[in-house]
């Protein structure tokens, strides 16, 4: 019985896991941010009456419905946007010109010689 806890154990503190669970992580902070952004961005919107949303919303019998959609939509905006630009930044070395010059250097070595 010991041996099958602890190959389990094994496989849950392997790199791949451990990999697995920090990409999570990264995944649901970013999306947090995100959340956050829509819930000020929506508290704002409503706060301040523009366009007549907050009135036209309390002016319905459906409120709750219609408040409960317009931040739904607001978070999965902003979270995706927050998330992709999460992402995005991750790929900033490749960017970097020292970089390039590193790989050119290493490629004219390899023609040259």
């Amino acid at each position: 019985m010991t041996g099958k806890s602890n190959d389990t154990d094994e496989i849950r503190n392997s790199k791949a896991a451990r990999e697995a669970r920090s990409i999570i992580k990264f995944m649901i902070e970013h999306t947090a941010y995100g959340g956050f952004g829509a819930l000020v961005f929506g508290s704002l919107v409503l706060f301040f009456d523009i366009g007549g949303i907050y009135s036209l919303a309390m002016a319905s019998r459906d409120a709750p419905i219609f408040i409960m959609l317009l931040f739904f939509g607001l978070f999965i905006t902003f979270g995706g946007i927050s998330l992709g630009i999460g992402i995005m930044n991750l790929g900033g070395f490749s960017d970097n010109d020292s970089y390039d010059d590193e790989r050119k250097k290493h490629r004219d070595d390899r023609n040259g010689s």
